[in-house]
């Protein structure tokens, strides 16, 4: 299967991805309180990574105290996290997987009972979802958590990591600045929406060099007033200009959390129409997602040209060995779409699978 699309290595810049399949970042809960690595993260990960997934994208990693999206997730605000990140990328890449972090703030898509800290945003508007009024980041703000992000981008680095993914979708902190349906701001960073993120890829891109960066994004919000392919695919070419690497693509935010996850239902590959539009307007290579359950739709999306990297959450949650077995053509622990895994949606505390109860 040497000749199959999707298991062809893809090089960006200084390194190579054995094959074109992601482990998407996701917020498993899994870190300590103070956001060090765990042996239930190192578990999870490396079976991925031995289970043929080409690149791995550990997520969703806070690059400041209040930008954290929940109570136990990976942290990256110091360099005291350096270490146990660096036990984590390594046991990625001695699996055979490319490792990669992805970098976040939360923005107003948190709490201030999580982060201990007041919510910021581009605007001062409640995200429906949580409820809670931010403060509008000023410009001292917005150049602390700007820098946060360059800083963490180094650290990351120098922990391992191979592939820098800044998380700008799904209404996130960045993601907020980019859409109008959260961003109301009159300043700077209001007429001009992409500016926060481009300023912050600048930055990053001094710190990490030709380390490839990603930027994740929602191409479509599928909230009254936010942002649609009509935009996203005028502002990914800017990311690029700014030195963006890659280009990952999701959809929806916290008021369209369906279209963060996708359920079977909305039929498959509902978003990589989004992928394909994004593609089609830079000069970069492109990720999709969302619900991505074969190696043959995998296959199919590469060799049509739609995208460039395909990623692969819950099947690969459920069955961390998806890739090899899909490869031999083996029986596949199959993702039932019980929604186990959207753990902040049931008021459990962590990620778990009744398909994978050795997660």
């Amino acid at each position: 299967m040497g000749d199959t699309p999707a298991l062809k290595p893809l090089e960006i810049n200084n390194i190579t991805i054995p094959n074109r399949i992601v482990f998407p970042a996701v917020q498993t809960n899994f870190a300590t309180r103070e956001g060090f690595v765990t042996e239930r993260l190192l578990r999870m990960y490396g079976k991925i990574a031995h289970g043929g997934c080409g690149l791995i994208i550990a997520g969703c990693i806070a690059v400041s105290d209040d930008g954290a999206p929940s109570t136990n997730v990976l942290r990256i605000n110091s360099d005291k996290h350096i270490a146990s990140l660096k036990e984590l990328f390594a046991i990625i890449r001695e699996n055979g997987a490319v490792p990669a972090a992805q970098l976040m703030h939360a923005g107003r898509q948190t709490l201030s009972a999580m982060t201990g800290h007041s919510l910021v945003a581009p605007s001062a508007i409640p995200c429906p979802v949580m409820k809670e009024t931010p403060l509008e980041l000023d410009n001292s703000g917005i150049k602390r958590i700007q820098g946060d992000f360059a800083k963490a981008a180094g650290r990351a680095k120098k922990a391992g990591a191979e592939l820098i993914e800044l998380h700008g979708a799904f209404g996130y902190l960045i993601g907020g600045f980019l859409s109008p349906y959260s961003n109301k701001r009159t300043d700077e960073y209001g007429t001009d929406k992409a500016l926060f993120f481009t300023e912050i890829i600048e930055k990053v891109k001094t710190k990490v060099g030709e380390t490839p960066v990603s930027c994740r994004i929602s191409a479509d919000e599928f909230v009254d007033g936010g942002l649609t392919l009509d935009e996203t695919g005028k502002i990914a070419p800017r990311l690029v200009k700014a030195g963006a690497d890659v280009i990952s693509v999701g959809a929806g935010t916290y008021a369209s959390m369906n279209h963060m996850a996708p359920t079977m239902d909305m039929g498959e590959g509902v978003h990589v129409h989004l992928a394909k539009g994004i593609r089609d307007s830079v000069d970069a290579p492109v990720i999709c997602a969302g619900n991505i359950r074969s190696m043959s739709y995998a296959n199919d999306i590469i060799s049509g040209k739609k995208a460039d990297l395909v990623a692969i959450c819950r099947p690969q949650v459920a069955d961390p060995f998806f890739v090899k077995k899909s490869i031999n053509n083996e029986s596949v622990v199959q993702c039932t779409d019980c929604g186990t895994c959207l753990f902040f949606l049931h008021g459990a505390s962590a990620v778990s699978c009744p398909q994978n109860p050795e997660l």
